[in-house]
């Protein structure tokens, strides 16, 4: 249900704010940027002292609708997707005292960087250069937009970085978790390169049924080579998924590659099966960094959000105009049935 979608993105914005701010200048500033509501414009919240307007609203769920993969919108969503707008305003209220009480500064590269990020999205400087003349985005205001963000994202960063995860508790989480995660199927571990082309993937094949080793036939036809595993670093394939143009593997002998896989018209395929590896459990070693990665981007989020939920609840918001936001919760009554005398 579409309601339940916009709850669960309104606790991902919180817990990666990071991104929806990084993400906000390509919004305001890439294609398709700078909307406006055409309606009437007033003043709808109050944050921190400043009138927040009802086009300011109008535009954030714009952008916002953009990135619900549910396009099934109705007017019940609404409410909860300015509300959302609204969190998001007044985090960013927070996070520019805290830049300031910090004394965070961003470079001008830093800065550069960014834009010559957003240029990428046009195909060329000029373009994009036209765009902003003719949306009327002015580079001085959009340079320090620029900079607020990614002050922002330096604040948000620091929190986290003094995170490690510990030994015992990797081994705590494998441990617990590893017949359900960490079971892996009987398969083969391969070697393969993905060509656009049938004939650079023959003569590959060629060489290699000539004995000559995988990683220099690889590097002989690297121009044509989209994708590839160096020898030494084989991957992994379940003997379950080998089915469709994959078929041909199950009775490839060990050592030997295969013959061209037409995967689709531009997608060719070329692997050497290695050796067949029976279902069992990962061990430790093979998964802990997997682990590790796993644990401390989890363990950042709940430092980021609680620390964003506190700055949200430290921001003074006043709505003046509450019928286009959801409806307070009702408070839960105190009153205890009081039994007959």
């Amino acid at each position: 249900m579409l309601m339940n979608t916009l709850r669960t993105q309104v606790k991902w914005i919180m817990a990666a704010i990071v991104v929806i701010f990084v993400l906000s200048i390509f919004l305001m500033y890439g294609p398709g940027g700078g909307r406006g509501t055409g309606s009437k414009d007033y003043p709808v919240a109050e944050v921190d002292g400043k009138k927040i307007m009802r086009s300011q609203i109008e535009t954030g769920l714009a952008q916002m609708a953009d990135q619900v993969q549910d396009r099934q919108i109705t007017s019940e969503d609404l409410p909860l997707l300015r509300q959302n707008v609204l969190d998001s305003m007044v985090i960013e209220a927070g996070l520019k005292k805290e830049v300031k009480n910090r004394g965070i500064q961003v470079t001008d590269e830093e800065v550069a960087k960014v834009i010559s990020q957003i240029e990428g999205q046009f195909p060329t400087k000029e373009a994009f250069l036209q765009y902003m003349q003719q949306s009327g985005i002015n580079e001085k205001k959009m340079k320090q937009d620029i900079a607020d963000r990614l002050a922002q994202q330096k604040v948000i960063e620091s929190l986290t970085a003094g995170v490690v995860i510990s030994d015992d508790e990797v081994a705590k989480f494998y441990d617990s978790t590893k017949d359900l995660f960490f079971r892996r199927p009987a398969g083969y571990d391969v070697n393969f390169a993905s060509f656009g082309k049938k004939e650079p993937a023959q003569k590959a094949r060629e060489q290699l049924l000539s004995g000559r080793e995988w990683d220099k036939v690889l590097e002989s036809v690297s121009q044509d080579v989209k994708n590839s595993t160096p020898y030494a670093k084989p991957t992994f394939i379940a003997e379950k998924d080998l089915t469709g143009p994959l078929k041909v593997l199950r009775d490839l002998p060990l050592g030997k590659p295969s013959p061209v896989i037409s995967v689709t018209s531009e997608d060719v395929l070329l692997v050497l099966k290695r050796n067949k590896s029976p279902e069992r459990v990962l061990s430790l070693s093979e998964v802990k960094e997997e682990i590790q990665k796993m644990l401390k981007s989890q363990k950042e989020r709940e430092i980021q959000q609680k620390f964003l939920l506190e700055l949200k609840a430290g921001v003074p918001v006043k709505i003046l105009d509450p019928s286009i936001f959801p409806a307070p919760k009702a408070p839960e009554s105190q009153d205890k049935p009081q039994s007959n005398p």
